[in-house]
Formats: C-alpha cells, sequence, structure tokens
C-alpha cells in the first residue's frame, strides 16, 4: 500500500493527510478514517486507524486518512467538534474529486470520536454511501443523529468497551434502521489493545461487498 502525503486547503488552514488511489477507482468506492479524540493523543497513525487502512486496501479501494485541525501538520486548532465536523465537508469534497467520477461512492470511517465528529456530515451527504462505526463512546457523545439513517452501516467494537458497553450498544443498536450489522470483539477494550488483528475480518468483509 501506498500512501501520498497531501496537505489539503480547509478555511484558511490546511489539513494533512494521506492518500492511496487504486487503479479501478470507478469500480470500487473510496474510504475517508476519521481518528480519535485529538486532545488524547488521537490522530490519523492511530493503530485501529492503520488497521482499518490496511484492510480497506486489502479490499482494493483507495483510501484518505488525515488529521483534524490542530493534528500532526494540520494548521489551526481544537475546535469541539465542530470544526472538525467542517474538516470532514472538506475531505469528502477533496476525495471525491480526486476519485475522477461524478458518480464515485464513497465509505466513512470513524474511530472512537472521528465516529461521532464524522458521521453526521456523512449522513447528510449522498456522496458518502456506508458508515463504519468502530467503538463509538455512547458514554460521551450523543449518537441519534444516527437513527433514522438509511445507509448501510457496520458498528464494531469489544466486548470490554467502556466507552461503548455491549449492553447500551445493543440497545442502541436495535433503535437503527436496516441495513446495518454488528460485530463484537470479544476480549476486546476501546484501544483493542492486543485484539487489532480481529478488526480485519469484519471490516473486509463489510469492505468487499461495497
Amino acid at each position: 500500500m501506498k500512501e501520498n502525503r497531501v496537505m489539503i486547503p480547509c478555511q484558511g488552514i490546511r489539513l494533512e493527510g494521506l492518500l492511496n488511489l487504486q487503479e479501478a477507482l470507478s469500480i470500487k468506492p473510496g474510504v475517508i478514517f476519521c481518528h480519535p479524540h485529538p486532545q488524547y493523543g488521537g490522530d490519523m497513525d492511530n493503530a485501529v486507524i492503520i488497521a482499518a487502512v490496511e484492510a480497506a486496501s486489502q479490499e482494493g479501494l483507495s483510501t484518505l486518512r488525515f488529521n483534524f485541525r490542530g493534528v500532526g501538520a494540520s494548521e489551526g486548532s481544537y475546535a469541539e467538534g465542530i470544526g472538525e465536523q467542517e474538516d470532514v465537508k472538506v475531505i469528502i469534497d477533496y476525495f471525491h474529486s480526486r476519485l475522477n467520477d461524478s458518480n464515485a461512492r464513497l465509505i466513512l470511517v470513524g474511530y472512537s470520536f472521528g465516529a461521532w465528529a464524522g458521521m453526521p456530515v456523512a449522513v447528510g451527504d449522498d456522496r458518502i454511501r456506508a458508515l463504519v462505526a468502530i467503538a463509538p463512546p455512547l458514554e460521551l457523545y450523543n449518537f441519534e443523529f444516527l437513527k433514522g439513517c438509511k445507509k448501510d452501516k457496520r458498528v464494531i467494537a469489544g466486548s470490554r468497551d467502556d466507552f461503548c458497553p455491549v449492553p447500551l450498544l445493543e440497545k442502541f443498536y436495535q433503535t437503527l434502521e436496516e441495513p446495518k450489522s454488528l460485530a463484537i470483539i470479544p476480549g476486546a477494550n476501546h484501544f483493542f489493545s492486543f485484539h487489532l488483528q480481529n478488526l480485519t475480518q469484519p471490516l473486509r468483509e463489510f469492505f468487499r461487498n461495497k
């Protein structure tokens, strides 16, 4: 997997990203990855994000991971999730244009904070055809915006995630519209410590069918 560093203009600042364009651009969708909380060390080099990018690449999908404003070489500063949603809008525009197809399909993958920041934008953007929420922190943030969303959704979480406890997740999952799928990884915590390899299968299965 070869990724090229890109700097993407966004509201007077620039966002740092790593872009991998596959040859069959018009056949398979592209995938955008939103990393965990910037104020707690989250960035696009997070191990979960890297594992997800590799899973998409293995299925022949183009990928774009990026740093939210104020992270890594991305300019600006943390903006309480509001500015980060603006980042996602710009990233979608940029990636869609790079796929060179007006009908290009996109998938958004958000891990933890990245799911909360990225998915409200993805729900309302017709270019995003499917969503993957990895360890959505239901104990910390409101994810009501996913209710009523008819796009294909995969939710992945660990059975020992304190920020996304299984009983709360299962109750929330029941409120979501089809199509949807849920994968619980036994023994994994919010950070998927020692369980990164278990993310590959549920992600590749989802990507393969898109």
